[in-house]
């Protein structure tokens, strides 16, 4: 009797500590509303003291009231909780969330109420509303500027351009033409920079959107491969295309997001590529009665990205290196708009590659097919089949990769492919010296410098002083100096057909 004594009084003293310095306000309550024991928490929220007299439908003047001489919860069930406002003894208010329950005659009392005060969680909740309401207005109002001052610059930039295109039609002796053409180009980056920033703008803002029209997939690439082959052939550099026979030649789709997205990428791999090739493989992964999966491919040879730098790609105004943007330019917006163009076409966007050893990247897009009727699918096939050698990719079956071993051989010092590589670079780099192109001139003197890097020192150290004479811009020098290469390298030749 003395332990069940002891345990009793224990558990008695740990419930008034509970009740007591509990923060949130407890009251038992009879039948008419009279509060018989309430809390430390009540005297300190309502303003009263333990001697108050209170009433419940006192403190919850709308939700309790005396019904037939026994106190009603309106509009509210005993044993859910419910959010409220609470009186306090000097007639003021304040938010609260209230939990009432019906006891037993044998304890005593009718109900039991908790209150919680939520004063401070609804002024944190304004707070981070209007917080949010004008981060939102924030960024439309940078939204709206950077679209207006982008739309501003676009305009005297084409009026450059333009202008700078006239001269060339004029009568210019070869400074004059190098100048002018360097106006383009600068021209021409600046209008790229400022449709990245419009974007890049649209798309945080929300207002970037997928358009699916009817468009013919061979033409498309077909433009692409021109528009980028130009590019490539002045660096001396292949692009190689190839292309599913089973994709089929008209589709739905966003014509001018795709080809953003492989302009982006193909104009990448050949910046980053000083010799070899670009590959751009294009299959059918996956085919439903509705939709298709196309998957692409663009592979370069060029300086290739570390492990540790592949986190920086896809992120908005970043690039891997900062040297990279003081030697190739850029703004880093680039790939982070190609990644939300692939997602929001249904795919996504993965990238493979090794520091000097060129990289890969892919990407998936979802388009839909267009269902011909059936007397005329035999003779669609009949005339695409006669319009494929009209295009400049080549129609394969799968990837058409060309062998590693042929692409490291490109840099071995003696071999086939680099002795060709070394005479078409030459080639092209006398014509820009005797056109004063020293622009790509500097290119092609720079090839032949990686292509002889092999030779401890004869050829390597010619092939680097032909680069610094064609950078000061010397017709007479850099005729000399390549004079003196072009020797060094039949020389060479002469050796190996010794061998």
């Amino acid at each position: 009797m003395t332990e069940d004594k002891e345990e009793k009084n224990c558990y008695t003293s740990r419930y008034k500590a509970l009740f007591t310095n509990a923060e949130d306000m407890i009251l038992f309550f009879d039948a008419d509303g009279f509060v018989c024991e309430k809390n430390d928490a009540v005297c300190k929220n309502l303003g009263c003291t333990m001697d108050d007299k209170i009433y419940m439908q006192d403190i919850f003047r709308t939700c309790m009231s005396l019904k037939d001489g026994k106190i009603d919860l309106i509009g509210h069930k005993y044993g859910i909780s419910f959010e409220t406002v609470a009186y306090r003894t000097n007639e003021t208010c304040f938010s609260v969330v209230a939990y009432l329950a019906q006891l037993q005659e044998s304890t005593g009392c009718y109900g039991f109420c908790r209150i919680h005060d939520i004063v401070q969680q609804k002024e944190t909740k304004k707070e981070l509303r209007t917080a949010k309401m004008e981060v939102e207005e924030t960024h439309k109002e940078r939204n709206e500027m950077v679209a207006n001052v982008t739309h501003e610059l676009r305009t005297p930039v084409n009026g450059v351009l333009g202008l700078a295109q006239n001269l060339l039609d004029t009568g210019l002796d070869s400074e004059q033409r190098e100048t002018i053409e360097l106006i383009i180009q600068c021209c021409n980056n600046m209008i790229k920079i400022i449709n990245n920033i419009l974007d890049f703008s649209k798309i945080q803002a929300g207002k970037f959107t997928i358009e699916y029209t009817e468009f013919n997939f061979y033409q498309m690439m077909d433009k692409i491969v021109k528009v980028n082959r130009t590019q490539a052939e002045s660096k001396g550099l292949k692009l190689i295309c190839n292309v599913g026979e089973d994709i089929p030649e008209l589709m739905t789709g966003d014509e001018l997001r795709v080809t953003q997205v492989l302009n982006n990428l193909l104009s990448n791999a050949i910046k980053f590529t000083s010799m070899g090739q670009v590959t751009l493989n294009v299959v059918k992964s996956f085919e439903t009665e509705e939709e298709l999966e196309l998957f692409f491919m663009v592979t370069d040879s060029g300086i290739g990205i570390s492990e540790e730098e592949k986190d920086k790609l896809f992120k908005s105004f970043s690039q891997v290196d900062a040297s990279i943007t003081r030697k190739f330019g850029g703004t880093g917006l680039g790939l982070s708009i190609v990644k939300n163009l692939v997602e929001m076409m249904g795919g996504d966007i993965n990238v493979e590659s090794e520091k000097g050893k060129g990289s890969t990247f892919s990407f998936s897009i979802k388009v839909k097919k267009i269902v011909s009727e059936g007397d005329n699918k035999t003779e669609e096939k009949t005339e695409k089949a006669e319009e494929k050698t009209e295009y400049s990719f080549n129609y394969s079956g799968g990837f058409q990769l060309d062998e590693e071993e042929e692409e490291d051989n490109l840099y071995k010092l003696g071999s086939e492919e680099n002795i060709k590589a070394i005479d078409e670079n030459c080639e092209k780099l006398v014509l820009c010296i005797e056109m004063e192109n020293w622009n790509r001139a500097n290119s092609f003197a720079d090839t032949i410098k990686l292509l002889v890097a092999d030779d401890p020192m004869n050829l390597k150290r010619k092939a680097f002083r032909l680069q610094m004479t064609v950078r000061k811009g010397d017709h007479q020098a850099a005729l000399d100096d390549y004079e003196v290469l072009k020797k060094a390298i039949e020389e060479f030749k002469l050796q190996l057909e010794r061998r």
